[in-house]
């Protein structure tokens, strides 16, 4: 479907000297709900224009972030600047959020809902465990493709790819050389771009272990806090999304055992990533939660 221009981009500094654009679109009733719609990994925002337009069209003010060192942020991971699933739950994403409000003159606390795709949604879990998913009046995380890397979550096929995704991600980029490059003699080998040797290592743990326990810089226990979390959390995705089984969804949601759960499947055969460029279910279902 065509893509509406936003209504305006934000351009929210970082603290490592970096800017994050946040795309934002106002809707028709100022006092509409906010969705804040993030990335999945090795995702650009602008990919997700089509989703926003057709929310808007749905009634929502809408917000598309990006995850740090993705799509149009400035950042660029080194061996000095890396960063975690910490920085992105706790810093990266209530600056955008506060961005997005502000642009769209609304106070923090006016009411908000996540769409997340896959690592978006990891890290949405985390935020809702944090104190500002309450100052942001955060009410509700809808998922798509978003669930745990652990391997026992998944078929052989996709194992033997998440193995080799977190020996070399990992391994190689967060325990050798500190952040993982993307391209390899002018090739990017595994399709997520560059990436932070911090966040790699903690992704490689999260798939060994489905654990998100000690993450780097922690101001809280994730992992307790996320236990005590309440608000609505749906999780859906494509029937033939092998990159997230219903088994990947569940040990996911395992993390948020007393937020009311609802699994549901995207219509169509839209895989991993093609439901945002074909919104049309994914808003009919949203609507709906």
């Amino acid at each position: 479907m065509k893509s509406i221009e936003p209504t305006t981009t934000s351009h929210v500094p970082m603290p490592d000297g970096s800017t994050t654009p946040v795309q934002i679109w106002a809707a028709a009733d100022p006092q509409a709900t906010l969705v804040m719609v993030w990335p999945g990994f090795g995702m650009g925002g602008y990919y997700y224009r089509p989703l926003a337009s057709l929310l808007l069209k749905a009634g929502f003010n809408v917000a598309i972030g990006e995850l740090r060192g993705q799509g149009q942020s400035t950042a660029k991971a080194t061996k000095k600047n890396q960063w975690g699933y910490h920085d992105l739950a706790a810093i990266d994403f209530p600056l955008q959020i506060a961005a997005a409000k502000q642009a769209l003159g609304l106070k923090a606390d006016h009411p908000m809902r996540f769409l997340a795709h896959s690592m978006g949604g990891q890290i949405s879990c985390l935020f809702a465990g944090r104190p500002e998913a309450k100052t942001y009046n955060l009410q509700s995380i809808f998922g798509v493709g978003s669930g745990s890397p652990f391997f026992k979550a998944f078929g052989p096929k996709e194992r033997r790819r998440l193995g080799a995704g977190a020996v070399l991600l990992g391994g190689v980029g967060g325990h050798v050389l500190g952040f993982w490059p993307g391209k390899i003699f002018g090739k990017d080998i595994v399709g997520y771009g560059r990436q932070s040797g911090t966040h790699m290592k903690e992704w490689q743990h999260f798939n060994r272990k489905n654990s998100l326990e000690n993450l780097t810089g922690q101001d809280l226990n994730y992992v307790q806090e996320m236990k005590k979390v309440s608000i609505p959390l749906t999780l859906c995705r494509s029937a033939n999304d092998e990159e997230c089984p219903e088994a990947s969804i569940d040990a996911l949601a395992s993390f948020l055992p007393t937020a009311p759960l609802c699994k549901l499947i995207v219509p169509g055969e839209l895989g991993h990533n093609r439901w945002a460029r074909e919104p049309a279910a994914t808003v009919e279902l949203f609507k709906q939660a």
